[in-house]
């Protein structure tokens, strides 16, 4: 079952019914069992209305002279069990089906999501807190739930009963149930423009709870940094800033509640000393059973509807939380044109330029060639563009002018699981999911046989470490593959790499941090990977490209060398330099 596709603009605040006609757009195929949630509830309610009725009936008959006679007795009864009974059969179905429904619409709203993040460039991951997304997927998903499951049909129930009372009076004298209901029409701008006014204080609370999970994981993450430099003090200073800000703003929504919620209530209550004044004005013309009714419903109808001021918070979370899933939803996608096959594994950029920021160059009018079969190098000092420029290849960012072709089809046109199959990545920093060795490079290719894997891992020189640990392929990696060395886990993601067998092999120097016994066997690995495929790698070792078919050397984004090693060196350019400084840090010592 999918969930509705849209694409909607973001407020920061918007009313209750801007807000509904939301939450009920994203339930998407459930909105069916939705409503029957929200209609069982209303009709536990009005079932609630039924008993205030019988007792109505019998108290009005006996002001009026009515005999107690045991077959009233007897319906009287009948009716009240019937009430009781409704109350109980439509609670069981309401909560049935508000809480399914909630958990399905959480649960297909959470993978859509996933989806959504899927089909996004980097710069939007970039640009956010992990904690941000992360707290979209728990607790603001939570949020929702709590008002499918509670919220939604909290609001139907407080006003079952009134609207039941309502009609009751309304058949018995219409002036007097007019005056029941203007209490309630007078209150309802104070409700609406308070709730509106919550809306900004609820997005800013959401926010400052993500900034607090941020500031929370990247102090857990980073606690061997905190201690090694003695910054646990500030590492938590930072934590509790984060958390007094988040305290701050939930007082001072409850602050700015207090008020209008007291005077929602008063002129809501403003309606008894009416209707009293209505009934006492009409008591010569108006029939004693209508007096009572009215009087004995009277603070039947306000008090449901002063519970709405305990959901009035919970909506507001809700709907703070839809924007900032919105935020996500709305985010544009890497756009996809058309399906086009690529006629080889030639690659080539075309006049490329790229910022990662609008206003912002970080590669000017870039034009190069990689044959089918060969090795480019890119080299250059930091910060020259050398990682954006693989980045570009896979379409982790679209370049913002020229074109990027594979075998002649721009990687455009090519569509997503096209262009996956076409290029495998090494990186530098290596990420492993949490699971087995084995889960992990199977990531390469699905439904990898157990032979696969292993003839993987033999190729990227794992096989004989993974032999030796004492659950062998079914070892657990750890989050973020911690429980292996930075050697071992790169040789695992080259083992990957191989599995998924891809013509064009983009590295971005795996062997940078690297000790030189796990180099060797890295390199070994290595050569394995890149056999017969088109190679573009980035290089920080210089001595690790001289048998390159072509060097790039970048500064500042522009393409300002370009040949063979040798003829490089004997240029006396910017490569010569690199090269020299190379030389030079190779004889460095450290003197005692």
């Amino acid at each position: 079952m999918s969930m509705v596709e849209d694409r909607v603009a973001v407020p920061e605040s918007r009313s209750d019914m801007e807000s509904l006609k939301r939450a009920w757009h994203l339930a998407g195929p459930l909105k069916g069992r939705v409503a029957r949630g929200v209609l069982f509830r209303f009709l536990q309610s009005m079932m609630l209305g039924l008993s205030f009725g019988v007792m109505v009936w019998v108290v009005t008959g006996l002001a009026e002279g009515r005999a107690l006679t045991a077959a009233w007795i007897w319906q009287s009864a009948g009716l009240m069990a019937l009430s009781l009974l409704g109350q109980i059969l439509f609670g069981y179905l309401s909560v049935r089906a508000s809480w399914l429904s909630s958990y399905e619409v959480a649960g297909h709203l959470r993978l859509r999501i996933l989806e959504k993040l899927r089909h996004l460039p980097l710069g939007f991951h970039q640009t956010r807190h992990r904690g941000d997304t992360v707290t979209v997927l728990t607790s603001d998903m939570q949020m929702l739930e709590s008002f499918f499951s509670d919220g939604l049909p909290r609001i139907s129930q407080a006003l079952g009963l009134p609207v039941a009372i309502f009609l009751v009076l309304l058949t018995r004298d219409w002036v007097v149930a007019l005056a029941t209901a203007t209490s309630v029409l007078v209150a309802l701008p104070v409700f609406f423009g308070t709730s509106r006014q919550l809306s900004k204080l609820g997005i800013q609370r959401q926010d400052m709870q993500a900034e607090a999970g941020a500031r929370m994981i990247e102090f857990v993450q980073g606690m061997g940094v905190i201690r090694a430099f003695n910054q646990v003090a500030q590492g938590q200073e930072s934590f509790r800033k984060a958390i007094d800000d988040f305290r701050d703003i939930s007082i001072r929504m409850v602050a700015q509640l207090t008020l209008p919620m007291a005077l929602f209530g008063m002129i809501v209550m403003l309606g008894a000393p009416l209707v009293i004044w209505v009934v006492g004005g009409r008591l010569n013309t108006m029939e004693t059973g209508t007096a009572i009714t009215a009087l004995l419903l009277l603070f039947s109808m306000y008090a449901p509807l002063l519970s709405l001021l305990g959901v009035m918070e919970a909506v507001r979370m809700a709907d703070a939380s839809l924007i900032r899933m919105d935020r996500i939803l709305s985010a544009p996608d890497l756009p996809e044109v058309a399906d086009a096959a690529p006629s080889g594994f030639e690659v080539s950029f075309d006049r490329v330029g790229f910022g990662y920021r609008p206003g912002e160059v970080v590669l000017h009018d870039i034009s190069f060639t990689v044959p089918e079969r060969s090795m480019t190098a890119i080299v250059g000092p930091s910060g020259s563009g050398k990682s954006t420029i693989l980045n570009l290849i896979p379409r982790f960012w679209d370049a913002g002018s020229g074109r990027i072709t594979i075998g002649g089809a721009d990687v455009a046109w090519i569509g997503e699981a096209g262009l996956s199959n076409l290029v495998t990545m090494v990186f530098q920093d290596v990420y492993l999911f949490s699971g087995t060795i084995r889960d992990n490079i199977a990531v390469g290719k699905a439904g990898a046989t157990e032979a696969e894997i292993e003839a993987a891992a033999r190729a990227a020189q794992a096989h004989d470490f993974i032999s030796r640990l004492p659950r062998g392929y079914d070892t657990q990696v750890g989050e973020g593959g911690d429980a292996l060395s930075g050697g071992e886990r790169q040789r695992i993601s080259i083992a990957r790499a191989i599995l998924k067998d891809a013509p064009i092999v983009l590295m971005d120097e795996a062997t940078a941090a690297i000790d030189p016994t796990n180099e060797r066997a890295i390199q070994t690995a290595l050569a394995r990977l890149v056999e017969g495929r088109t190679l573009i790698v980035v290089a920080h070792k210089l001595s690790t490209i001289q048998s390159a078919d072509q060097i790039l050397v970048l500064d500042e984004g522009r393409i300002v060398e370009q040949g063979v090693h040798q003829a490089l060196l004997e240029e006396r350019g910017l490569y010569a330099q690199l090269w020299s400084h190379r030389a030079k840090a190779a004889e460095w010592t450290l003197d005692g």
